[in-house]
C-alpha cells in the first residue's frame, strides 16, 4: 500500500520510516514534517494510507485527515500520538487505528492487517461502481454520474482524454498535445484544433453531468481526475505494491489480476500508448506466475496449472515459465505431464524458431525425469 508518514519530530519520523520498512505491505512514498505541506503531498502521491501524528503546530492531524477525507474518502488513516486523551476524537474521524508512541513493531503489524482488510474492499468497491469510471484495458469506455457512457463526438476528443488518463491528469503543455495529436500540422492550425477539440471534451463530459474539471494555466492543460476511478491506475499500483503474493493480499491479487481485459485502450492504437501498455502486459503476465508460485507452495496444484497454463499461452517461448510448468507436474507426481509439456516446448521451438530448448531447460527436464 502506497503509505505517507506525517510527523513534526524528524526523529521521530525516521525512526518511525526504519520500523515501517520491516513490513512489505507498507511502500513509503513520502514523508513530511509540515502538515501543510503534507497535504499537498497527499493531492499528488495519492497514498492508500497516512500515518499522522495529531500534535502538531498550524494544522493538527485531526483536521488534516478531515481534510484528507475531503479530498479522498478512500485514503485510511491511521493516527500515532503520545497521548491517549486523543482517541475518542480520532475514531470520530474513522481512523482505521491509534497507536502510540513510540510505534513497536508487533503494534503495527496488526494495524497493517487492518489496512489491508479495507484496501480488499475497495478494489471490490471499484469492480463494481461504475459512476465516474475509466476501462481502459483491452477497451476504452468512460461513464459519468448515474452510469451514463460518454459518446466522443469526433476521434480527437476521444484521444484527447485517453492521453489524459494515460498522464493520470496532469499538467501538460499545449504544444506537446498539439505535437501528438496533429503532428503534421502547422503550429497555428493544430493551436486551433486543440482549441476546438477542448470545447468539445468539455461538452462530452458535460453531457454525463461532469463539469468545471478541465482547466487551463499558463499555456498548460490539465484534467481533475480525482473523483474518476481507473482500471489500469488500479492494477498498475496494486501489483508495483506487491511484489509477492503471500495470505494477507491473495483475494486482492486475483481480483485486481480480473482488472486486466488486455491492452491499453484496446484497439484503438495509440502508439503513445505502447510502451505502458507493454509494461502492464507484462505485469499481467508476471503477477499470474505470482499466484501460481504462491499456490505451488501451497500444494494446490491444480490451482497452480491453471495460472501456469495461462502464462504459457500469452508468452509460449518463455522456457522459465515452461520450466516452471515441469517443476510443478513434477512435485505433483505427473510424470505425463511432465512430459508432454517438454515435448510441446522442444516442438513449439524448432517448428516456429527451429532451434532447441535451452541447456538449462534440457539439464532441469532430465533431472526431473530422471527423479520422478
Amino acid at each position: 500500500m502506497r503509505t505517507i508518514i506525517i510527523d513534526d519530530e524528524e526523529p521521530v519520523l525516521q525512526l518511525m520510516k526504519i520500523i515501517m520498512r520491516k513490513n512489505k505491505h507498507l511502500d513509503i512514498v513520502g514523508e513530511f514534517t509540515d502538515s501543510k505541506k503534507a497535504l499537498e503531498g497527499i493531492l499528488k502521491l495519492l497514498p492508500d494510507v497516512v500515518f499522522i501524528d495529531i500534535e502538531m503546530p498550524c494544522m493538527d492531524g485531526i483536521e488534516l485527515a478531515n481534510k484528507i477525507l475531503e479530498f479522498d474518502e478512500n485514503i485510511q488513516i491511521v493516527f500515532v500520538t503520545a497521548y491517549e486523551k486523543y482517541a475518542l476524537e480520532a475514531f470520530k474521524v474513522n481512523a482505521v487505528n491509534y497507536i502510540l508512541k513510540p510505534i513497536i513493531e508487533k503494534e503495527l503489524n496488526a494495524t497493517v492487517k487492518r489496512l489491508l482488510r479495507n484496501y480488499s474492499v475497495r478494489v471490490d468497491d471499484f469492480i463494481e461502481n461504475k459512476s465516474n469510471k475509466i476501462l481502459s484495458l483491452g477497451t476504452f469506455k468512460v461513464y459519468g454520474k448515474k452510469d451514463k457512457l460518454i459518446s466522443w463526438s469526433t476521434a480527437k476528443v476521444q484521444e484527447l482524454f485517453a492521453y489524459f488518463v494515460y498522464m493520470r491528469g496532469e499538467e501538460i503543455d499545449k504544444w506537446i498535445l498539439c505535437d501528438i495529436l496533429w503532428p503534421d500540422y502547422l503550429p497555428k492550425k493544430a493551436e486551433h484544433n486543440l482549441h476546438s477539440t477542448i470545447y468539445r471534451l468539455k461538452a462530452s463530459l458535460k453531457s454525463v453531468d461532469i463539469e468545471n474539471v478541465v482547466k487551463y494555466r499558463k499555456g498548460k492543460y490539465s484534467i481533475d481526475l480525482n473523483n474518476f476511478n481507473c482500471d489500469s491506475w488500479e492494477f498498475e499500483n496494486f501489483i508495483k505494491d506487491n511484489p509477492i503474493v503471500n495470505e494477507e493480499n491473495i483475494e486482492s491479487y486475483d481480483k485486481s489480476i480480473e482488472l486486466y481485459k488486455g491492452r491499453l485502450f484496446g484497439d484503438e492504437g495509440y502508439t503513445w500508448s505502447i510502451e505502458l501498455s507493454e509494461k502492464l502486459g507484462l505485469y499481467y503476465l508476471e503477477g499470474i506466475k505470482n499466484i501460481a508460485i504462491y499456490y505451488m507452495g501451497k500444494n494446490s496444484y491444480n490451482t497452480s496449472e491453471k495460472y501456469l497454463k495461462k502464462v504459457i499461452k500469452e508468452d509460449p517461448f518463455n522456457e522459465k515459465n515452461n520450466e516452471l510448468m515441469m517443476k510443478l507436474y513434477f512435485d505433483s507426481g505427473s510424470k505425463v505431464n511432465l512430459v508432454n509439456c517438454y515435448r510441446n516446448l522442444k516442438k513449439l521451438l524448432k517448428d516456429e524458431l527451429d532451434i532447441s530448448p535451452k541447456v538449462s531447460t534440457i539439464k532441469l527436464y532430465n533431472e526431473l525425469i530422471s527423479n520422478l
